[in-house]
This record gives structure tokens, C-alpha cells and sequence, in this order.
């Protein structure tokens, strides 16, 4: 787990709206930017969370999930599938609650 969270600008939480287009824009930039620049930022460890522009609900799980996906397939194989099987085998089970602490 990381120590710290490093934050944007006067140490807010970077903004980001995803669009209709799937376009995303950061706020605190005015600029769009791509899953790569996303992933990017969490490696600096930028606090950031995704927003839908129209519904203004928080898609941030499924943004960093889609660049983990992003990752896998550019031959970044960090995940083995035995891991992933069993990640998903804990979907709807009792568990569910508990394994986001224990990752």
C-alpha cells in the first residue's frame, strides 16, 4: 500500500470527466487526456477520480480497471491467470466484502 497520495494542485483531488465520446478531460489541466496519461498519473501518484460528465457518477474502478486491461494487453502480463480466475471466482461470494482489505 502506498504511504502517501501525492495531489493536484493545491493538494485537491484531480477531476477527470469522461464524456459521451469516451473522451476524458482534466480539469485540472483543461485538457483531454488518455488512458495512458491516466496510468501515468498513478504511477506519480496523483490523486484523481473519473467522473461520467452526464450523470456525474464516479467511474473511477472502471477506468483504472480498463487500464489495467489496457496494460495486460500490451504484453504487460503482470497478472497470471490462475490470479485472475480467482479474483473473479470471489465475485457475489461471502468474501466479497473481505477481499478488498486483504489486496
Amino acid at each position: 500500500m502506498m504511504a502517501y497520495k501525492a495531489k493536484g494542485k493545491d493538494n485537491e483531488r484531480v477531476t477527470i470527466k469522461k464524456y459521451a465520446n469516451r473522451r476524458l478531460y482534466n480539469t485540472a489541466t483543461s485538457s483531454y487526456v488518455t488512458l495512458d496519461h491516466l496510468a501515468q498519473m498513478v504511477k506519480d501518484g496523483t490523486d484523481f477520480a473519473v467522473f461520467d460528465a452526464k450523470t456525474g457518477e464516479n467511474i473511477t474502478r472502471s477506468v483504472l480497471t480498463h487500464i489495467i486491461v489496457e496494460e495486460e494487453n500490451k504484453g504487460q502480463n503482470l497478472l497470471p491467470i490462475d490470479f485472475l480466475r480467482h479474483l473473479i471466482s470471489f465475485y457475489g461470494d461471502s468474501l466479497q466484502a473481505v477481499v478488498p482489505n486483504y489486496l
